[in-house]
């Protein structure tokens, strides 16, 4: 026979529910598996030169601080520096919920037509919904650009013009 704890059946029974129902919006593999399968739905359409689309695909508070016209031109220098994604592999993740939101981090080490690029996939929201916030490529292909502002930069500082673009 059952040994009751002074709790109704129906009352256990939903505190059990809950609790699987808690555990399972909080499952840090669900939240890879969706953050990966929007990164591959994210690479696809950066493959198809479809950055209006790209955009769509990201959260608000993405489009809040980045407009059409600058993700287009984000686009369109990705594009020229390291071309289309030929492979990526998940090179780490991170998953964080705190009051209620939880974020994921997606590292990975993709390969493009003209080198190796270190993304970063910023996710808030459940596996189920899982919002695109952030977007960053890092490679060794953008770092003559960064060569160039600093040296332009130095110039300007010491009074000097700067050479336009």
């Amino acid at each position: 026979r059952f040994q009751s704890l002074g709790c109704p059946m129906p009352i256990k029974t939903s505190a059990a529910a809950c609790f699987a129902l808690l555990l399972s919006a909080c499952n840090p593999m669900a939240q890879l598996d969706g953050a990966e399968d929007e990164v591959e739905q994210f690479h696809a359409v950066y493959n198809q030169g479809d950055a209006r689309a790209m955009y769509g695909m990201t959260a608000q508070e993405f489009r809040d601080v980045t407009s059409i016209d600058e993700m287009n031109e984000l686009v369109d220098y990705v594009t020229q520096r390291m071309g289309k994604v030929e492979s990526t592999e998940r090179a780490g993740f991170n998953v964080n919920s705190n009051n209620g939101v939880t974020e994921t981090v997606v590292t990975m080490t993709t390969q493009y037509e003209m080198g190796e690029a270190t993304e970063t996939f910023t996710f808030k929201g459940g596996s189920d919904e899982l919002a695109l916030t952030g977007w960053n490529v890092d490679s060794p292909n953008f770092q003559d650009d960064v060569a160039a502002q600093e040296a332009s930069e130095d110039v300007s500082e010491e009074g000097g013009t700067v050479p336009a673009e």
